[in-house]
């Protein structure tokens, strides 16, 4: 392979890598804004689906990319994914169902799925060639790899600003971009030419397509889930999500993001009408100072500016609502982010909760979610740092010895709350929190008081007065709880014992399991999931994992069956060749019915190291996130560092030689496994630890945890085609599809284990995971040829050495050796 085909490979693959992160994360938000979060955590695994399918095909159809026709074919596929991506971002915008749940939207929703994951096989299919036929290469060309991706992360928080269908036109462009690098890695003497018009077309198509959006939008997401669509009066994207908000109606416009969580902005002429959050005041009333975690729209800043507080401190996480609030709604609201008595903190609450030194009279939780999206288990798969019981009592030790905690949720959501603030009074020191609590509840909504000292009868008289005076309904006092349920949640020391037969999941949240919207217990999981009917209607997040489960799995096992399949379908043609008269002598008759040891131990351990980095990154990923105060940017910044270390893992193992990488495959998966085994112990602790510290220290000890990860981790794909290129280089196309699929399957598998037994329990499936990886670790290649010279010419080594006999997968027989890149510099 000349200086100029190593270029335009190295340069098209990044390309390509760049084009699929940046697709992912953006086909990520349109789903999220379209389905719902559940489903936009589905969409993460398209691309592991996509590239499964992609190495899959190579491996029953090796001849649709290999030299002199490889860079041609790279070439087309690239253009391909470019239109690929054009046709599905237009089917996905133009006509979005508006509930996933409805009667006949199933094979829609199948359909947009389907249309989302060819660019993705598309681009798979293209970069395990490039494996296949560079294996030799494979440390330089995975940090090439990973790095593209992480330029896509980067490109992603510049381009979701101007939208998520923007983003996706920017992928295709990036695409058709790959394509131009292997067109030019074509232009060599002996090889076939690819394409030039159809990447140019592409090139130029996608182009037109993104600048006529820019100058005249014309790309909007149709069947979005908000009430009143021809009333919208902003819709804006940013790197979280989409924002829209209505025009004004009785001196309001509702702010709302994805369509789910929402929060009213306020006329500053309007006064703030009762919610039953405001019980916060009726104890305290102008006596502060107040903080309102999540201040959204401003609806609960404006109540306690009304209640006569003085000193509110505000805390919002999103600087996309924060913009929106200080620019164009600034003159509506009365610019109340910039009042004097308000004080507004961009970042996380429960760091600040954990660094400030303040002391607070009144603390107010409120929750955007709305009552539609907490019935439906829409929420299941939403993590909650601050419904916890770790993330209540950071709160509560920043109260006054007098001062009140109110947090609200859906109406529906009462027994839960209940039971997580009486474990968080109780961790706190009381000894009966039911005299700690007093809810009421108006519009599906209910708000929950909590006190560190009891409540007097004086204080729950003044509460009851408040609830009268503004009609809400009294949900639960000390003596009054209204249900036994609720008695019995808030005097159990355990909410499992209180109720052991109550059909949704009581049990506190914590944070190693911070999944407050997913109710139901893991008894009943099983029961759940086989009421099909019952599930897409009431728990769309479980939905959504069962059917990237099915799928994942179903794929996963298809691919793994391959070897078989093709040993039979060689058998069968053997014997038409044998049974007709004018063919030569028969080959061999062997039995390769099922492939021979180091062939299964070789897919065995790309499969285990798929599905360990999948939920080893569910854990480590999201934990990084938390540590990193960033607001709005920690996902770029931790995709970056991630894929880096990983790359760079992968390119130390450069000099290691064949005959010794299976000793250190075996190595990093045992490391790996050990690390799984300490972070099950350790990584929730010493991410709630970290909270009290400055920013610097937190986002260097993320950038430590990712970067280990990310250099182990990394280090064993090159490490696995190395050891499969030196002894069966046709099997690593399936290789690198049952590792992909894997982890789309262990994806699914790792979310519903951390949302039942939680992340400590998904981190040790992920060490025994790796365990199994460092136990199949495939033998060098001077370990095959001491299978024997029958084994090696009907088995192991056909692939390399071309040999005739035996039954090679997938048709492969007698196929070349590749050329094998020159060791020149990349040009």
């Amino acid at each position: 392979m000349r200086v100029c085909q190593r270029s335009g490979l190295f340069s098209g693959v990044a390309a390509l890598a760049c084009a699929t992160v940046l697709l992912e994360i953006a086909l990520t938000r349109i789903h999220g804004a379209l389905f719902g979060q559940p489903h936009a955590f589905v969409t993460l695994a398209l691309s592991l689906v996509g590239a499964g399918l992609g190495g899959a095909l190579l491996y029953v159809a090796p001849s649709l990319v290999r030299p002199p026709a490889l860079f041609a074919r790279m070439a087309a596929l690239s253009a391909l994914a470019s239109g690929a991506t054009l046709a599905a971002i237009i089917l996905v915008a133009q006509r979005g169902p508006a509930s996933v749940s409805a009667p006949g939207s199933l094979p829609w929703l199948a359909l947009v799925y389907a249309a989302c994951t060819v660019p993705f096989a598309l681009s798979g299919l293209a970069l395990a060639a490039a494996i296949r036929h560079a294996a030799a290469e494979m440390p330089r060309l995975y940090l090439l790899d990973l790095v593209g991706g992480s330029l896509g992360g980067l490109a992603a928080a510049a381009a979701l600003r101007a939208g998520a269908p923007r983003a996706a036109l920017a992928a295709a462009i990036f695409f058709a971009v790959a394509g131009v690098f292997f067109f030019l890695g074509s232009r060599r003497e002996g090889e076939q030419r690819a394409p030039g018009g159809l990447v140019a077309t592409f090139v130029l198509g996608s182009v037109v397509l993104l600048a006529g959006d820019v100058g005249a939008p014309w790309l909007r997401l149709a069947g979005l889930r908000r009430t009143t669509p021809d009333r919208t009066e902003l819709e804006a994207w940013s790197e979280r999500s989409l924002i829209t908000v209505d025009r004004p109606r009785a001196g309001a416009a509702m702010l709302r993001i994805d369509g789910v969580a929402a929060s009213p902005i306020l006329d500053a002429k309007a006064t703030p009408p009762p919610q039953p959050e405001d019980i916060a005041y009726a104890l305290h009333r102008d006596q502060g100072p107040a903080l309102v975690v999540g201040a959204g729209g401003g609806r609960d800043v404006r109540a306690a500016l009304k209640a006569g507080q003085k000193d509110v401190v505000a805390v919002e996480s999103d600087r996309a609502v924060v913009e929106l609030m200080r620019g164009k709604y600034a003159e509506f609201s009365g610019r109340l982010y910039d009042k004097p008595e308000v004080h507004l903190e961009l970042g996380d609450a429960r760091s600040f909760a954990r660094r400030t030194p303040l002391l607070f009279r009144n603390i107010v939780i409120p929750s955007p979610d709305t009552a539609e999206a907490a019935a439906t288990g829409a929420l299941a798969l939403s993590e909650s740092r601050l419904a916890t019981v770790e993330g209540l009592g950071d709160f509560l030790a920043r109260l006054l010895p007098e001062g009140t905690l109110v947090v609200s949720r859906p109406e529906g959501d009462l027994d839960r709350l209940l039971a997580l603030t009486a474990a968080a009074l109780r961790r706190a020191g009381a000894a009966e929190p039911k005299d700690h609590l007093f809810a009421c509840s108006a519009a599906q909504r209910t708000a929950l008081l909590a006190r560190r000292t009891p409540l007097a009868r004086a204080d729950i008289d003044a509460l009851r007065r408040h609830c009268r005076r503004h009609k809400l309904a009294e949900a639960f006092a000390p003596d009054r709880p209204q249900t036994p349920i609720r008695a019995w949640l808030a005097a159990a020391a355990d909410a499992r014992a209180a109720a052991p037969d109550a059909t949704s999941d009581l049990t506190p949240p914590t944070d190693d399991r911070p999944f407050f919207s997913y109710a139901v217990p893991p008894r009943r999981l099983p029961a759940v999931l086989v009421d099909w009917k019952a599930l897409r209607a009431e728990h769309t997040g479980l939905f959504a994992l069962a059917a990237l489960l099915a799928v994942a799995s179903g794929l996963f096992a298809i691919a793994a069956l391959l070897p078989r399949l093709a040993a039979r379908a060689g058998r069968f043609l053997r014997r038409a060749d044998a049974a007709a008269p004018a063919t030569d002598a028969a080959a061999p008759a062997t039995d390769a019915a099922a492939p021979p040891p180091s062939r299964a131990r070789a897919l065995a351990f790309f499969a285990a190291i798929g599905a360990g980095f999948a939920l080893v990154e569910l854990a480590v990923f999201r934990h990084a996130l938390l540590l990193l105060d960033l607001p709005s940017h920690e996902l770029p910044a931790a995709l970056v560092i991630l894929l880096v270390s990983a790359g760079l893992g992968g390119l130390l193992t450069a000099r290691v030689a064949p005959s010794a990488a299976a000793g250190a495959s075996a190595q990093v998966a045992e490391a790996l496994a050990a690390a799984a085994a300490l972070g099950a112990v350790g990584l929730v602790p010493l991410a709630r630890w970290s909270l009290g510290l400055a920013s610097f220290p937190r986002a260097l000890l993320a950038v430590v945890l990712l970067a280990a990860f990310g250099l182990l981790a990394g280090s064993l794909v090159p490490l696995g085609v190395k050891l499969v290129d030196a002894a069966a280089p046709a099997l690593l196309p399936l290789c690198w599809a049952l590792s992909a699929l894997a982890g789309a399957a262990a994806m699914a598998l790792g979310a519903l284990c951390a949302m039942n037994l939680g992340y400590s329990a998904l981190l040790l499936g992920a060490g025994l995971t790796y365990l199994l990886a460092a136990a199949t670790v495939p033998p060098a290649a001077a370990g095959a040829a001491a299978l024997g010279d029958a084994e090696r010419e009907r088995g192991w080594r056909d692939e390399r050495d071309g040999a005739a006999a035996g039954a090679p997968p997938a048709g492969e027989a007698a196929e070349e050796r590749p050329d094998v890149p020159e060791a020149a510099p990349i040009a």
